[in-house]
């Protein structure tokens, strides 16, 4: 079983009813950004990841990965989860699998997980 999927299947009760993104849909949000997506959020969104609510941050849609990125200076990451205070979680545009955070105030950017799986075993609860 993929890491994500794992993560996920655990407590399934705690899933919203609301429609999966489609691939399209991620596609278009790709081409808005003008960079590709990382293939674990396209699994992340394909596996019900998005209805999920055991995490301690909120993981954007493809629409608000678009919205959000104006925040950010930066072309070179992507926000993917808000704290819900402004601060950002990012994933960087290079071949880096590290997770990378965005204090809003300081608009500074610091490694925050080595990876998306272990920054989500992290933030779920």
């Amino acid at each position: 079983m993929h890491q994500i999927e794992s993560i996920l299947a655990q407590n399934e009760k705690y899933r919203l009813d609301d429609p999966i993104p489609t691939g399209s849909q991620i596609d278009q949000a790709e081409l808005s950004l003008r960079t590709e997506m990382k293939s674990w959020y396209r699994d992340f969104v394909r596996l019900g990841g998005l209805n999920d609510l055991r995490f301690s941050a909120e993981i954007l849609s493809p629409q608000e990965l678009v919205e959000n990125q104006r925040y950010i200076d930066s072309r070179a990451y992507v926000a993917f989860a808000s704290n819900g205070c402004g601060d950002l979680f990012c994933w960087s545009v290079c071949e880096s699998p590290a997770i990378f955070f965005w204090d809003h105030e300081t608009s500074q950017f610091t490694e925050d997980a080595l990876d998306f799986v272990t920054w989500l075993e992290r933030n779920r609860f």
